[in-house]
């Protein structure tokens, strides 16, 4: 089996593992904390990312293109090194803005507690082998680590006042993972010697890729973060069940960027007609695929909250009837941003991003304040919309794209799937997603919306 190949293979199946493995969590704490304990551990969780990406400060992600381009093992030593500083810096940071601004002490503990989980991902490896092109290891300990923290969870917490229980649980889970990293990388590379050293040199390199990672994290969790600060902790719990749900539907956003960025890139290379016939055709397929999933979510949710979550979440149906849009709207722009990369448009998203968090911060905020959960999805929404409109413009000002002609099929089919599934569903939320699936899938045959030399081509595109 090819090496890109082997590697897809091993991220996809990690991928559903650790969602699953994720899936589950929630689902238990959602319902052993209820939503006050569960919008808590959710808003450490928000605080956890923040605080991983900045005392990161871009280095993985410069390692990783240092090691492709050939760099020797000995820079997991200045890498190891400098991201030691910046933890250091940011943790103090975080602990003395939490104890100066944060009344409950309980909320305090817990995000002192979570953030303490980035002190193992100092020695987080996993951007070596990302670089050697050796994923396997990565995908194990990413596995692992998911499950140890699933395992800490169900054994230690019971009750609500076993919630420092889940952030133990993040805390194991990154040390396992990063253990098993680490002593690979040493098995691998005996004879290195390592010197734990900070770079300003890396610093200096490293920053630009700083900025734009922070950022998408800021998109991702600020959500939480403002509810937190403009609500409750209860209104972060009703948000946060239903987009950790659309979350994990997103799972294959990360498989179509790997695939559609190379591919992007070597096509618009090679011809800027087969790259637009490639975009086009690609976004058709998210077309077929994610719609029918945003439609047929609003029509299931009432009793898909409510299996998953138990009838306390009720008020979380409306923010996932919003929020399932996000999932739709996301895929799109995974296409166009593989896109705009793939034909050098590098500053141009740069810019978008920034475009982007800016819209976030406003959208996101004005929403919180207004209408609580549901109007942090609607935020969420409308900003992520923003940008894919940005997104488009910009890849269409390099190269105009074409409008497939099949796209009014996929719209009918999807449209006459959500009668049949509107009419089902009362007999229960199974016969619903099949009912709605057969339908969907005959309608476009029927309707030619997809044909056997389409399954064909996109086959031979991407392998």
């Amino acid at each position: 089996m090819k090496r890109l190949s082997k590697n897809l293979l091993s991220l996809f199946s990690a991928d559903i593992a650790r969602r699953l493995f994720g899936f589950i969590a929630v689902a238990y704490l959602a319902r052993i904390l209820g939503k006050e304990g569960f919008g808590a551990v959710n808003l450490g969780f928000a605080v956890l990312a923040y605080v991983m990406v900045l005392s990161a400060a871009g280095y993985p992600t410069l390692g990783t293109k240092k090691i492709a381009q050939g760099g020797q093992p000995e820079l997991v030593g200045s890498v190891i090194g400098s991201r030691l500083i910046a933890t250091i810096i940011v943790l103090f940071v975080v602990v003395f803005t939490v104890l100066t601004a944060v009344q409950d002490t309980t909320i305090v503990l817990l995000i002192i507690l979570f953030s303490c989980a980035v002190l193992p991902q100092i020695f987080f490896v996993d951007w070596f082998f990302q670089g050697k092109e050796t994923l396997g290891i990565v995908s194990a300990a990413r596995v692992m680590q998911a499950f140890v923290y699933l395992a800490v969870v169900i054994i230690f917490v019971r009750t609500i006042n076993d919630i420092l229980w889940v952030a133990v649980g993040s805390i194991s889970g990154e040390c396992v993972a990063a253990v098993m990293l680490f002593v690979r990388f040493r098995m691998k590379h005996p004879d290195v010697h390592i010197r734990i050293k900070p770079s300003l040199h890396l610093l200096k390199q490293s920053i630009p890729l700083a900025v734009g990672i922070v950022l998408t994290t800021l998109v991702i969790n600020y959500p939480s973060l403002a509810l937190g600060i403009f609500t409750t902790t209860s209104d972060v719990g009703t948000y946060s069940a239903a987009s950790k749900l659309v979350y994990f539907l997103l799972m294959g956003d990360r498989i179509l960027i790997l695939l559609l960025l190379p591919a992007s890139a070597r096509k618009y290379s090679d011809s800027p007609e087969t790259f637009n016939r490639m975009l086009t055709d690609a976004m058709r397929w998210i077309l077929i695929i994610s719609l029918p999933v945003a439609v047929g979510g609003i029509l299931i949710a009432n009793k898909l909250i409510a299996i998953i979550y138990g009838s306390e979440y009720g008020s979380s149906i409306a923010v996932f009837q919003v929020f399932i849009w996000y999932f739709f709207i996301t895929m799109l722009h995974t296409v166009y941003t593989a896109g705009l990369i793939g034909v050098g448009g590098e500053k141009s998203y740069g810019k978008i991003m920034l475009v982007t968090a800016f819209a976030y911060l406003v959208s996101v905020t004005a929403g919180t304040c207004l209408f609580g959960a549901i109007g942090a999805a609607f935020g969420v929404v409308i900003a992520e919309g923003i940008s894919v409109l940005l997104m488009k413009h910009a890849l269409q000002r390099i190269i105009p794209l074409y409008s497939s002609e099949k796209i009014l099929r996929v719209f009918l089919s999807v449209a006459i799937m959500a009668v049949c599934v509107a009419v089902v569903i009362p007999y229960g939320l199974l016969w619903g997603i099949l009912f709605g699936v057969v339908c969907y899938s005959l309608m476009l045959i029927l309707l030619r919306a997809v044909v056997w030399n389409d399954v064909k081509t996109l086959i031979v595109r991407f392998t």
